[in-house]
């Protein structure tokens, strides 16, 4: 190497030395050459492998799109078929029982695509009080295949749901407006088809209503003011301002209780003309309700140590006892006037029907025939009275259940299982004068309907007898509100009458009196879609 460098300074090189120094530096500068080429072919493949890939990705995602859009397309038109079916259902006078039931005619075709719908009727409908459907709705997207279907269960809501309803805000006695005030205390879901009236001072510190409440009115009429914050609403709705919907739906009450009457009698002709109490039967087996012609008395016992369930109807001084035996699932009819008990198979459906006034109404409902966790038989009763012929029902002392139900406990609870269900309809139920200063009340009441002028539950005393507290254990709907008490709405102090205690049944929503009125609204059990 020190030659080298010697001859490299005197600027001579050596032939073999030269060529060989020349020949390295060729292969160096080829072998770079072929080094980049190889790099760039490389990187032009990867870069075309990373662009195919791309387009792939870009085209998929083109792809997904299109048939997310589509899909999309296909349940709105699924929605509305649906919407569609359950408007249909809310529209018939009478509720239909057997099925399927195609409400459009057909598959329907608009721009974006195709839709239809079926109703299902349940096989349960020709014999309940409540009918319940299904409806499945199909969506098609225009130009594609693409489907989507929308399950929807519904029930016919009953009124039993509740705990407080109004047509008008108004008293059916003197007509004129009635105040909620501070001390009232009011549980479970309240509407009215009027304007709510409350009297409510920013000191009070307990809410008015706990639960949802509606009105189709657009405002609220406030005495002193209304509140001003979240704080101050929370003390007058438990859930604030938002558990307040105003400008909600028209729900008219009942027509009549024409269908009462068919259930109670077992047919729709062939009604008794003459006064009596009438256990419908076919043979010797029972074949309806409870059919009384004329004004009447009712009391409710209950049978002990069997727990059976005692009615006591009197007219004119003779006493019909009738005794439902749930276990044996027997019917045994005393009549007074003869003295000789009638034994029949089977126990009526629940449903006492009068054609005159009920004059008086007291007692105890039996518990459910229950074994464990699981009901055998509700002791449930519907009392109705003809509505639009002015009839009414009195109440004249407790009117309760053996075992009451805890509301804040689970329906598999004993107390919930054991507890029976009551409701009373009539154009006014009424709390008779006489009645005890701590008075209970168990089960919904339903007072007047759409064709009548007045109906309302009220306190007979109510301007001048001063009672304690009305414990209401299930709900309240009547056309006008009937009052139950008056007080100074300068302190919201009591004056006369009953302070309103009216707590709510949530089994009502499930499982509601024996046909009770419904609202011509359907309750959505479950939804679904695919």
């Amino acid at each position: 190497m020190g030659d080298m460098i010697g001859w490299y300074r005197e600027g001579r090189w050596p032939s073999a030395h030269r060529t060989r120094f020349l020949l390295s530096t060729t292969d160096l500068k080829r072998a770079q050459r072929g080094s980049i080429f190889i790099f760039s072919m490389t990187a032009l493949f990867v870069l075309l492998i990373l662009g195919t890939i791309s387009i792939q990705v870009a085209m998929q995602s083109l792809h997904r799109a299109a048939v997310e859009r589509q899909s999309a397309v296909a349940f709105n038109l699924a929605e509305s078929a649906a919407d569609i079916a359950e408007a249909w259902l809310r529209a018939q006078g009478s509720p239909p029982v057997y099925g399927p039931i195609d409400p459009l005619g057909g598959e329907q075709t608009l721009e974006a695509g195709t839709y239809s719908a079926l109703i299902y009727c349940d096989d349960d409908n020709p014999g309940a009080w409540q009918k319940s459907y299904t409806i499945v709705a199909t969506g098609r997207a225009a130009h594609s295949n693409v489907t989507r279907q929308v399950i929807l269960r519904l029930q016919q809501q009953s009124f039993a749901l509740y705990s407080y309803f109004t047509d008008e805000e108004r008293s059916s006695v003197t007509n004129g407006t009635i105040w909620f005030y501070a001390r009232d205390r009011l549980y479970g879901p309240v509407h009215s088809n009027d304007r709510f009236h409350i009297s409510w001072g920013y000191t009070s510190a307990d809410p008015i209503f706990y639960d949802t409440v509606s009105s189709a009115a657009s405002g609220v009429s406030w005495n002193p003011r209304r509140p001003r914050n979240a704080r101050e609403w929370r003390r007058v709705l438990q859930g604030g301002q938002d558990a307040l919907t105003l400008g909600a739906d028209y729900i008219p009450l009942p027509d009549s209780t024409e269908r009462q009457k068919i259930a109670a009698w077992g047919d729709d002709m062939g009604f008794p003309t003459s006064r009596g109490v009438y256990v419908p039967t076919v043979g010797s087996s029972v074949d309806g309700g409870i059919y009384i012609k004329g004004n009447c008395q009712i009391e409710f016992s209950v049978d002990m140590p069997s727990g059976n369930q005692i009615i006591d109807i009197t007219q004119r001084g003779n006493t019909t006892r009738i005794t439902v035996d749930r276990p044996a699932n027997e019917t045994i009819v005393e009549d007074g006037s003869s003295g000789s008990p009638y034994y029949y198979t089977g126990v009526p459906n629940g449903v006492i029907y009068c054609t005159g006034n009920i004059t008086s109404l007291e007692g105890t409902l039996a518990n459910n025939y229950e074994n464990g966790s699981t009901i055998l038989q509700r002791n449930a009763w519907t009392i109705a009275t003809d509505v639009n012929a002015g009839k009414d029902i009195t109440i004249t002392d407790n009117l309760q259940y053996q075992t009451e139900p805890k509301d804040d406990k689970p329906a598999t609870h004993p107390s919930n299982l054991r507890a029976p269900t009551l409701g009373l309809v009539a154009r006014n139920v009424i709390v008779d004068a006489g009645c005890p200063n701590e008075m209970t009340i168990d089960g919904v009441i339903l007072a007047g309907g759409e064709n009548t002028s007045e109906g309302s539950f009220y306190y007979a005393g109510w301007q001048y007898k001063k009672r304690n507290n009305l414990h209401v254990l299930g709900g309240i709907i009547q056309k006008k509100r009937g009052p139950v008490g008056t007080f100074n709405p300068y302190n919201n102090v009591q004056v006369t009458g009953y302070n309103k205690d009216y707590r709510y049944d949530p089994r009502m929503v499930d499982a509601p009196p024996p046909f009770f009125p419904t609202t011509g609204q359907f309750d959505v059990k479950s939804w679904q879609y695919k």
